[in-house]
C-alpha cells in the first residue's frame, strides 16, 4: 500500500463563516449557527511553517467558508507564500465581497490562483441556487476584478459551475460570457457531499464503481480550531482524525485513524467507512 508521507495539498479554515446559503451546499444547516471564528495566527504560522519543510504542492487558506469574511485574509495568503515559495497558494470564493478595495489588495498579494463559484446565467437561476447573493452585483465585481488584473499573469482566474439542473443553453451562455473575458470555465459534477446535501436527487448510473479517493490520499483538511476532519464532505465534523494544536500535520496524517481509512480504500471496503459508504465523489463509470 503506497501513500504519501505528507499531504500534497493543505487546506486551512482561516475563518469559518459564509455569507451565502447555496442550495447545493450543506452550510446553511450544518455551519450557519456556529460562532464566527478566525484561526489564531500562531496556529496558522505553525501549520504553514511545517509545510515549508515538506514538498507541499498547494496551500489553500480557506475551507467550508467564504474566505473574504476574514478581513486579514491577504496577510494569511502572503505568509503562506513567503514560507512556501514553491507551493501554489489559491482560494475559492463566491466573489460577492470583492469590492474595489479588496480587489486591489488581492492583486497586490502573493496569491497564485483564484477560483470563483458562479452558478447560473440569469438572476433567477443564480439567486435560486446561490441564496443570499445578488446576481448582478456579484457578476459585476468578478468582472471588474478580471479587468483590473489586465495583462498580469497572476493570479490565474477560473470559474467553477456545478451541473445542478441548468440547461445546456444556460451553461453555454454564462460560459461564453466568462470566456470572452479570457477566463476558463470548469463545469463540475454535482456531488452528494457524503450524504450531507439535503434533498439531493441525482441518481448515479448503474455502471459505476468506487476507486480510492484522491481527497483522502492527497489532501488534509484543517478546521479553524485545529481539528483535522476526513475531507471537505464532512460538514458535520463526524470523522476527526486529530488536532494540529496537539499534534503535527505529519503526526495526524500518518496516524492510526487516517491510515485505517486509507487501508480500507485500497481494499475497496468503502461500505465499512463512515461518510465514504454513501459518498459519490470517487465514483467512476465503467463499461
Amino acid at each position: 500500500m503506497f501513500q504519501n508521507k505528507f499531504p500534497l495539498i493543505v487546506q486551512i479554515q482561516t475563518s469559518n463563516k459564509c455569507n451565502a446559503a447555496c442550495t447545493f451546499c450543506p452550510y446553511p444547516y450544518t455551519e450557519g449557527k456556529k460562532k464566527f471564528q478566525i484561526m489564531e495566527w500562531v496556529l496558522y504560522k505553525r501549520i504553514t511553517d511545517e509545510c515549508s519543510k515538506q514538498d507541499v504542492e498547494q496551500i489553500l487558506p480557506f475551507f467550508l467558508n467564504e474566505p473574504f469574511l476574514n478581513k486579514d485574509l491577504v496577510k494569511y495568503i502572503n505568509y503562506a507564500k513567503e514560507k512556501n515559495s514553491n507551493s501554489l497558494v489559491k482560494i475559492f470564493t463566491n466573489g460577492s465581497l470583492l469590492t474595489k478595495k479588496v480587489a486591489k489588495e488581492l492583486l497586490d498579494s502573493e496569491i497564485d490562483e483564484i477560483i470563483f463559484s458562479f452558478n447560473g446565467s440569469t438572476k433567477e437561476e443564480y439567486e435560486n441556487a446561490m441564496k443570499n447573493l445578488d446576481f448582478e452585483k456579484t457578476k459585476e465585481r468578478i468582472t471588474n476584478f478580471i479587468k483590473l488584473r489586465g495583462e498580469r499573469k497572476k493570479p490565474e482566474i477560473a470559474i467553477h459551475m456545478l451541473k445542478i439542473g441548468l440547461s445546456d443553453i444556460s451553461l453555454n451562455r454564462i460560459r461564453n460570457y466568462w470566456n470572452r473575458l479570457g477566463v476558463s470555465v470548469h463545469i463540475l459534477k454535482y456531488e452528494n457531499r457524503a450524504g450531507n446535501v439535503a434533498d439531493y436527487d441525482m441518481i448515479s448510473p448503474s455502471n459505476v464503481q468506487k476507486i480510492p479517493c484522491g481527497r483522502l490520499m492527497n489532501q488534509i483538511y484543517i478546521l479553524v480550531n485545529g481539528d483535522v476532519i476526513l475531507c471537505c464532505a464532512d460538514w458535520k465534523n463526524e470523522v476527526i482524525l486529530g488536532n494540529v494544536k496537539e499534534n503535527t500535520i505529519s503526526g495526524v496524517w500518518n496516524g492510526k485513524k487516517r491510515l485505517e481509512y486509507v487501508k480500507a480504500h485500497f481494499q475497496g471496503e468503502y461500505n465499512e467507512l463512515k461518510l465514504c459508504d454513501v459518498c459519490n465523489f470517487n465514483e467512476i463509470v465503467v463499461d
